[in-house]
């Protein structure tokens, strides 16, 4: 006979290796078998479910009865056992990841190059624990890096995987001052290889049938940059790339005809990336796009 002694229901608690037990018993059909699963004696086992129905008030199973079979109270008890202890599982299992993510690899378009003092300066602030081995390169490249396992995350310009989010569309302006005259084919700087903004330049000036040719091509928008402020070359860069760097001048309206349309950015992901690396990765890219001129998705 179970007595209720008059004790607050709601100050008892169940600690997660009884229900463990419980479930034992019930998943190998036996307190013997339970008590092998679980690598303890059987005297243990039934110690612990008989410890088990005194917090609860009530009996678990039909004792009286072969095979064994669960009361009411029982079953109820098994339902609710099943999610406490996959929860108890989920958030061991997640603290655990955060705890052991202390670095994590990722990859930065080289068009975005000049914004990483202030994304590792933010990160180093909100984050302190966590250190972003960072790789910069052109983002075709990049998402071999992912593919392969080298990177979990990074930031693409003009380019997605299958595993990515759309951060929104980098806005573009036209710069240069290189003196042309109506007969002269306009000399344009360009990123080689497969650039997304190199591609779009070109696309972009076919479009309106700009006559143009190619300055030596480069992989590093430090020598594009350098070729435009000097005077040799035309080129897109994001539209407000003159605030930080004054030496660049704006092109004259019209000369290479409407600047180019927006490029999309994407934030993608390895294909094992795990959540707390998805976490922070979106941390860093927020932190690293914070003033750039990016339009909503």
């Amino acid at each position: 006979m179970w007595v209720d002694q008059g004790e607050n229901p709601l100050q008892r608690d169940i600690e997660i290796k009884l229900l463990r037990t419980l479930l034992a018993v019930v998943d190998a059909d036996g307190f013997s078998r339970a008590a092998q699963s679980l690598h303890v004696t059987q005297p243990t086992v039934s110690q612990q479910i008989q410890r088990l129905e005194s917090i609860i008030q009530a009996p678990l199973f039909q004792r009286a009865k072969r095979p064994l079979r669960l009361t009411p109270a029982g079953r109820e008890l098994v339902t609710h056992a099943r999610r406490v202890v996959a929860l108890n599982n989920d958030v061991l299992s997640k603290l655990t990841a955060i705890r052991s993510l202390d670095t994590f690899s990722m990859g930065c378009s080289i068009h975005f190059a000049d914004r990483l003092r202030v994304m590792l300066s933010q990160l180093a602030v909100d984050r302190p624990h966590l250190t972003c081995a960072v790789v910069t390169g052109l983002s075709a490249s990049l998402v071999d890096r992912l593919t392969e396992g080298d990177l979990e995350a990074a930031l693409l310009l003009g380019t997605h995987t299958e595993r990515s989010e759309m951060l929104g569309r980098l806005r573009l302006a036209w710069f240069g001052h290189v003196p042309v005259t109506s007969d002269d084919r306009i000399p344009i700087a360009l990123h080689g290889g497969q650039s997304a903004l190199g591609l779009h330049i070109v696309e972009t000036l076919a479009a309106h049938d700009v006559a143009w040719h190619s300055v030596p091509w480069s992989t590093d928008p430090l020598a594009i940059r350098a070729s435009v402020q000097a005077g040799l070359a035309y080129t897109a860069l994001e539209e407000r790339a003159h605030h930080n760097h004054p030496e660049l001048r704006p092109a004259p309206p019209g000369l290479l005809g409407p600047a180019p349309e927006p490029l999309p950015v994407y934030l993608a992901f390895s294909p094992t990336a795990r959540e707390p690396v998805v976490d922070a990765a979106r941390a860093a890219a927020r932190a690293l796009l914070k003033g750039a001129p990016v339009s909503a998705p």
